[in-house]
Parts: structure tokens; sequence; C-alpha cells
């Protein structure tokens, strides 16, 4: 069976921590499952401040793109290419988010739009895989790149999109969401709804799960409304024997691997952005194995929670080290409804690991 998908992978480079500081995008059109057509810009972000975090991340820099067109200058070409295709991002709240974010800061309609998350629809094709990051998921899939340019990147996420139609066996992206019981975003002027799994009810502490769905947030108001270049087709039998091979690799992994192997500065740029654990006072108990404490309280910051020293009437989320740990401390409390308790790869699966 061929996946005969039809989609347009995009993918955003921010300059800082704003939502609306693309410095660079880039368009990948996929039809009857074959790339065909691609596109990047560079953008002069407005206001033109870039953070060295982000720097380091991407590498584009103010001279690189001083003399660009802005955002709104862009959009023109930007919407046309897109046209009114079904988007695809990795960690599409984040690219979305830009998306509109760009287009309030220009003063431009939000059109309707119609996307869908490659990491959710990993998440439910792989459900034995550990890590769903755009690297690693590329580097089990044999899918060659240069991370963090978003040309490679919209590639990527394309070719992820491709072989989990392909180890689903679908025939179209309407297909492969039915099959995963996924339930497509949707976002306009009236705001923003996530893509997210179908019938996902809310787990009770004792059975709760780290593959959620991932959060909706509303937004605000603000834009409307395809250049050729010929891609080598997608190696559909690569991909399959990739995929085999990892599958049986799975069960060996072990999220606790190595600190290098996460991308922290990237981790950090996207929580900040999609604010997961917004409304959160965390408390970590015990000494966390994969990152380190002083790390886990970066991105809890980031991600928008308040981090406590110790547990107490407030404290609404806690993290579980695996060592040292005063169990009876947490276990008085685990009666409390409205206190979390997550492992440690359940607090990085929150925030988008």
């Amino acid at each position: 069976m061929t996946f005969l998908a039809n989609f347009t992978a995009i993918d955003f480079e921010t300059a800082n921590r704003r939502r609306d500081s693309a410095c660079q995008l880039a368009a990948v059109v996929v039809r009857d499952g074959q790339m065909v057509r691609e596109k990047m810009w560079m953008i002069r972000p407005d206001p033109f401040f870039f953070s060295p975090g982000n720097i380091r991340i991407h590498g584009i820099s103010p001279a690189d793109v001083q003399h660009e067109p802005t955002f709104g200058e862009l959009w023109g070409e930007i919407a046309a290419f897109l046209a009114d295709d079904c988007l695809i991002a990795h960690n599409a709240p984040f690219d979305i988010g830009v998306l509109i974010g760009c287009l309030q800061r220009h003063q431009c309609d939000i059109p309707d739009l119609r996307f869908s998350c490659t990491r959710l629809i990993a998440r439910q094709t792989w459900p034995d895989r550990r890590r769903f990051g755009l690297k690693p998921l590329s580097d089990w899939l044999g899918v060659e790149f240069k991370h963090h340019d978003a040309l490679e990147d919209s590639r990527a996420c394309a070719k992820v999109l491709l072989a989990a139609g392909i180890a689903r066996a679908a025939e179209s992206i309407e297909d492969l969401e039915q099959k995963l019981r996924i339930e497509r975003g949707k976002a306009g002027p009236w705001g923003v709804s996530h893509a997210s799994k179908k019938g996902n009810p809310r787990k009770s502490a004792s059975k709760r799960k780290t593959d959620k769905g991932l959060p909706k947030r509303t937004l605000r108001r603000g834009g409307s409304q395809l250049l050729p270049l010929p891609m080598n087709p997608f190696d559909e039998a690569a991909i399959v024997g990739e995929s085999q091979a990892g599958y049986a690799d799975a069960t060996t992994r072990s999220l606790t691997s190595t600190e290098s192997a996460i991308d922290l500065q990237r981790l950090s740029i996207r929580a900040e952005f999609i604010q997961p654990l917004r409304g959160k006072q965390i408390v970590f108990v015990g000494r966390l194995q994969v990152i380190s404490n002083e790390q886990a309280i970066d991105l809890a910051r980031r991600s928008g929670g308040v981090h406590q020293v110790d547990i107490d009437a407030s404290t609404n989320c806690v993290v579980l080290g695996s060592s040292d740990v005063d169990r009876q401390q947490v276990d008085d409390l685990t009666g409390r409804a409205e206190l979390e308790i997550l492992t440690e790869s359940e607090f990085l699966a929150r925030i988008g690991l």
C-alpha cells in the first residue's frame, strides 16, 4: 500500500524567546507521498533583537538577516506557497505559535489553518520509543539532516510523517489520523485548537500516562492567503527497514542514557513558547538522573511553573528522582486530588522531550 499523503511541512527558527521573532522559515510541499517543492525565507525580525542562546542553536546572526524583508513584507509570498494546505510541523504548538505571533505582530489577518504535529503522530505510531525529538527520531529512521536549519528540519519532519504513514499502512493523512485516533489542529481569527488524541480522558494520579495530547492554548486575533524544486523520492523500503530495526532496539534503550543526548537548548526555547507547566507549583524530590536538578528547575521555570524547595499546601506537582526520595513524605500527600506526581521521564515528556 502506498502512502499518498498531501501536506506542507514547515519549520521556524527564532531570534529570541518571543514567538513573533521569526528569523528563518522553510516549507516542503509533499504530493502523493513525494517531496516536490521547497522554499526557504530569511526574515528580519521586528524588533531586531537576537538572543545569544538562540544564535548558538541555529547559527543565524543579526548580520545574516539585517537586509532581509520582515515577515509582514514576505507574508504574501509565504501565504501563496502554503496555500490552504494541511501544515505539518514537529512540535506544532511552537511553529504554529510563531506563525500566528508573526501575523499578529505585523497586523496580518490570521487565515483558517489546518495542521498536525509529527511529534504527536510519532508517539502514537511508535509508542515503544523513549524519545520523540526530531533528531532522535530521524537518527532512528536513518534520516540524515543538519538540525536547527529550517529547511533541513522541514525535510526531516516530512520524512517522519511519511515513515509513520508507511509503518501504519495508511493511504492518506486522513487515513493515518483515523488509525491513530488523532484530531487535526485548527486555527483562525478565533484562536487555536492544537492537534490531540481523540477520546483521551483525564487520568487519575494512579493511572497517569506520559503520552498525552499536546496542550491547547487560545490565541488572539491577527492573515490570508506554492516555487518548483525536484526532490529525491522518499525511500520507502529504507524507512521500513530502519523502522523494524529501531523497533527491536527500543526495548533496550533507556531514557537515562546520557545528559548529552538531550538538546537542552532547544528544549528550553520550546518550553518558553509552549508553557506546558503554567500554573504548577513544583517540588523536585530526590536527585534526578537524566538531567541535573538545577537544569530541571530551569526547565520548570521556562515552562511557566514555579519551583518550590519544600512541599506545602500550595504544591500541585511533585517530580520524583530515582534516589534519595523520602517516600513517606510523598505518600502522605497522594490522597490530595490536586497533587500530580511525575517521574523524571514523565516531567521531560510533558515539556516535549
